[in-house]
């Protein structure tokens, strides 16, 4: 990164940028290009039409190619195909689509002769034999496997979403996806099956073709002044690959399924497998997206009064208050209908990929360019991003495969969250804000700081897979993922807050290594007995850096720099973790419908203490495709049912064990103090998880059904242990001393409501469960609670009227005189969602039309602390307007008019009773997809227009609360890092916007 981000801006005097359009002309010209030269080509001809074979609906995005020759084609949203140039003679000719059953058909063709060819092409029921690779050693056949598998095929989505996670939000039971606030490059919090940890955050680990790639999010960074004065945007690792790079996502849920991935594994894993090459000639794709954002209404109020002041400030009386919480001036409110100091959020993406290849080298390339200005002022983001993915066949018995990922997003954003200097926290509080005033023109000073960051991701792997026999198997994968994230914050000279200025520069570098090993042999023990025995090993090295610099007073500094503060102080930290195993494990089939498993991983990790050794994670699973057995009648279906165990853990920190002492000048002379003790007995926490279900199919595959009940143990769990002061060593030791519970259930359901030729209906619902409980803790108050929980004030009688009587409120005070109302330290519940519901409806009409809507539901759970103001510190909270006497202070009515609910809650001293039900649902995107192949030439294989409408709508259980947003606020939105009432009232940030984009796909 060189010079101030904020350079940037002045680059940026419309939507479309001057990068923007280059790219759009030259991706226009690209088109023109290939047109024509597919215009040109001759020879003979190979056309035809790909139909569903149970509907006659006519696919697209079907792959139809003649192998070993380089010649293909991808058919049209019609179903149609065209294959040019193809020799004389007689040629086999496949088709095949992910979530199909390929078919291959022979053809003769002559000299300039065009010959028809068509293909039907159909569903799998329960797709017993698709391949899954995720939880197994090597890849598996679903049969086989006794553990639930999430499989997204992202090419059967109609979205086309910029966020991978957003792919990942609302399509499966069990997978909770959560984005933490509106700001530009927000990250989202995954969490699968809840929460089973008190202090390792719960994120699963994620690969990418093979390779382990950073998981959590990248750090908000400060200068030392104040940990909060940044951006508070903390970006996703996850969110820089480019979701049109993807073919599809596996996701394992619990111990169960990911016992061969050892001690970082017990929260999960998520698989991405990128596009590959395909034999055929290559196909081109190139899209375009453009769209705006604005917010939903997150303020509180009936509305009825009041007037605008400076342009779109709004102030109200008698009751009433900004839909918005007076951030008028520097949101969108609407589409195209924003503030005075906001210019219109706007998004814009070009991207362009090509796949193909002969029968030895397949291929598959890609880049994209982003941006997006946010729905506040300073939110600036783009991105640049390349791929290149080969497969190498040398000899029939080897295949190499090489893939390589690169990404750079720059972004600058406006002062966020709890931030003294920020823009939130001003605007909300008004006059009781640090300007001591809500005037707009003067909390717009805030944005006189620059806070910019920039973030480059390299991941590369390749795995080399030997068969030097028919039933024996060898993968070898390599992998480097490489994250460097850099942050500038610079607060200027003569800055409102600090005249001298402050600048804050940090580099934060990740380098994960991953060296991977699987073997496997498969033999007959019986005739009807097979055996499939595997065996392999893993190790897993990860490296952080950082490195800051602080710096104050830089008058005459231009573009100022940590060296020309008038007075500056450098950081550094350093740490390694290595983590390597290995396992073994057989697989039995019998007649190819009953199937065992046995297996298990022995682990060790440098972050374990040095008398404690290796960690065993043992794994057994069944399975029976009973659909298959002899005395089955078709017309009960297919069944599947299964059941697993396993282990899998979760290391502590990289200096967890080690004793270590801090440094500490005493009078000016170096010295050091105790800090952490260590512990050479300190392990993982393991996580023992026993799951059963089935998957079901009826009705010719239209109603497909899959249950699953798990429970997990997390034994030796780790938590943070008080030590007695008279040790030296003051702070908390992570420590193996605790024990959690955590359960619940998994169904989805999926109609095929009407299959015809030109209609179509399915529907989607998704169910899940999940509870947690604390069987052992060091804190006795903990015991027998989830593990995040509220423990609040909690006000017995809140429609009871009140009045003060010697500033104490009656009916809240604390003798019986009084008539208590309020019980303290009470427990009412989980902060995370105990249930999700989530479905979609996809309807397609004539001309292969399609409209689809999204959505969910999350609750069970209650949620603490919600208001946006630090009511405590005497700021006016819109909630308490009617209660308040005047426009001027935080004085509470005393005419016996104010509920006991809202007196605890609007009075300074007391600033409690912000406890409601945490119920909510979300529409999450509604998408429309049209063809535009009657635009284009005939020789253009596809061609589509989608627009989306997502995160429109937001419904609460409790109508005070509004649409404020419930992901970004509270603790339903937030990691479970520990216990007790984790309330983040102080938050103060806005919520994810609405967004409306539309996108245009060409395909050659």
């Amino acid at each position: 990164m060189k010079g101030d981000f904020s350079v940037r801006k002045s680059l940026r005097r419309s939507p479309l940028t001057w990068r923007a359009a280059v790219t759009g002309l030259f991706l226009l010209a690209l088109m023109t290009v290939f047109a024509s030269a597919v215009d040109a080509q001759t020879g003979g001809r190979i056309v035809g039409v790909v139909t569903d074979g149970q509907s006659g609906q006519t696919l697209g995005e079907v792959q139809v190619y003649i192998p070993g020759t380089g010649l293909g084609a991808l058919s049209r949203a019609n179903g149609r195909f065209i294959i040019l140039n193809v020799p004389a003679g007689t040629h086999e000719v496949r088709a095949e689509r992910i979530g199909l059953g390929a078919e291959t058909q022979s053809v003769t063709v002559g000299a300039d002769q065009a010959v028809e060819l068509n293909f039907q092409l159909s569903t799998q029921a329960l797709g017993l034999d698709e391949i899954v690779v995720t939880g197994t050693a090597g890849a598996a056949r679903r049969r086989e496997v006794g553990s639930t598998v999430n499989q997204i095929n992202v090419s059967a989505l109609n979205e086309r979403p910029t966020d991978v996670t957003k792919l990942l939000q609302a399509v499966a039971p069990g997978v909770e996806v959560t984005q933490g606030g509106g700001g530009a490059g927000q990250g989202s919090k995954i969490r699968l099956r809840g929460a089973n940890t008190l202090s390792n955050g719960g994120d699963p680990i994620i690969y990418v073709d093979g390779v382990r790639m950073m998981t959590g999010a990248f750090q908000n960074r400060a200068a030392k002044d104040q940990s909060n004065r940044a951006a508070n945007v903390t970006q996703s690792p996850l969110d820089m690959i480019n979701p049109n790079d993807i073919e599809r996502i596996e996701v394992i849920k619990g111990s169960a399924a990911t016992t061969l991935y050892g001690t970082e594994a017990s929260n999960g894993v998520i698989q991405i497998f990128t596009k590959k090459g395909s034999s055929g000639a290559p196909v081109w794709s190139l899209e375009t997206l453009q769209g705006t954002a604005w917010s939903q209404r997150f303020g509180f109020g009936d509305l009825k009064s009041g007037r605008v002041v400076s342009g779109q400030f709004r102030e109200f009386a008698g009751g009433g208050t900004s839909k918005f919480i007076y951030m008028e001036p520097w949101i969108c409110t609407g589409p195209f209908q924003c503030g005075q100091y906001q210019p219109t959020a706007w998004t814009q993406s070009y991207s362009a990929s090509v796949r193909g290849g002969g029968q030895n080298l397949q291929y598959f390339s890609s880049g994209e360019y982003f941006d997006d200005h946010g729905n506040t002022p300073n939110d600036y983001l783009d991105r640049w991003a390349a791929r290149g993915n080969f497969t190498y066949t040398p000899l029939t018995e080897l295949q190499m495969q090489w893939n390589t990922a690169y990404s750079v997003q720059n972004q600058t954003n406006s002062p966020q969250g709890n931030n003294a200097e920020g823009l939130e926290l001003n605007v909300f509080r008004q006059n009781q804000n640090y300007f001591a005033s809500g005037e707009p023109d003067l909390i717009n000073l805030v944005m006189g700081q620059s806070l910019g960051q920039q973030i480059e991701r390299f991941t590369t792997g390749g795995t080399a897979t030997y068969s030097p026999l028919a039933d024996m198997t060898n993968r070898f994968t390599i992998g480097y993922d490489f994250s460097n994230h850099e942050t500038r914050n610079i607060r200027p000279f003569g800055f409102y807050a600090h005249p001298e200025g402050i600048i804050y520069s940090g580099v934060f570098q990740k380098r994960i290594l991953t060296f991977d090993y699987v073997g496997s042999y498969s033999f007959n023990v019986l005739k009807s007995l097979k055996s499939n025995f595997s065996w392999g090993g893993q190790a897993v090295g990860d490296e952080a850096r950082l490195v800051e610099g602080n710096g104050s007073g830089f008058p005459g500094a231009a573009i100022p720099t940590v060296n020309s503060a008038a007075q500056s102080r450098g950081y550094e930290e350093r740490s390694r973790v290595w983590t390597a195993g290995f396992f073994l494990q057989n697989v039995f089939d019998f007649n190819n419908k009953y199937f065992l498993t046995l297996g298990t991983r022995v682990d060790g990790n440098s972050s374990f203490g040095s008398g404690f050794g290796l960690q065993v994670y043992p794994k057994a699973s069944v399975s029976w495709v009973a659909s298959d057995e002899g005395f089955w009648s078709p017309s009960w279906g297919s069944v599947k049912v299964r059941a697993a165990y396993g282990k899998a853990g979760r290391a502590p920190g990289a200096f967890d064990a080690v004793r270590t002492w801090t440094n500490t000048p005493i009078v000016g002379q170096p010295a050091f103090i105790p800090e952490n003790v260590g512990s050479p007995d300190l392990g993982p926490e393991v996580t023992t998880e026993i799951e059963g279900g089935l998957d079901a199919a009826w009705v010719e595959d239209r109603v497909r059904l899959a249950f699953t009940y798990y429970r997990q143990m997390t034994n030796d769990a780790l938590m943070n242990v008080r030590q007695m002061p008279s040790t030296g060593f003051t702070n908390n030791q992570l420590s193996n001393v605790g024990r959690i519970k955590n359960w619940g259930s998994e169904t989805s359901l999926d109609i095929a409501a009407l299959r015809a030729e030109n209609y179509g209906l399915d529907l989607n619902l998704a169910f899940s469960r999940n509870q947690s409980l604390v069987l052992e803790h060091t804190e006795p108050i903990n015991i027998g609670r989830s593990i995040s929980w509220s423990n609040v004030t909690v006000i017995k009688n809140p429609d009871a009227l009140t009045k003060t009587s010697a500033d104490v409120p009656v009916c809240l005070a604390t003798t019986a005189a009084d008539k208590p109302c309020r019980q303290t330290l009470q427990y009412l519940g989980p902060n995370l969602p105990i249930n999700t519901l989530s479905g979609s409806v996809a309807v397609r009409l004539p001309m292969n039309i399609s409209l689809s809507m999204r959505g969910e539901f999350r609750g069970g759970n209650v949620v603490d602390g919600l208001n946006p103001m630090a009511t405590g510190r005497s700021v006016r909270s819109p909630l308490c307007t009617p209660y308040y006497t005047n426009n001027d202070d935080v004085t509470i009515k005393n005419d016996g008019s104010v509920p006991a609910i809202w007196m605890a809650r609007c009075t300074p001293s007391l600033a409690t009773g912000y406890t409601i039900s945490g119920n909510y649902a979300k529409l999450r995107a509604l998408t429309a997809t049209v063809p535009m192949d009657f635009a284009f030439p005939d020789k253009v294989q596809s061609s589509t227009l989608t627009l989306s409408l997502n995160n429109f709508y937001t419904w609460s259980k409790d109508s005070w609360w509004g649409t404020y947003g419930f992901e970004n606020f509270g603790n339903a939105g937030i990691a479970a890092t520990g216990l007790g009432a984790t309330g983040i009232s102080g938050n103060e940030r806005i919520p994810a916007p609405t967004t409306l984009r539309a996108s245009l796909r060409v395909t050659f």
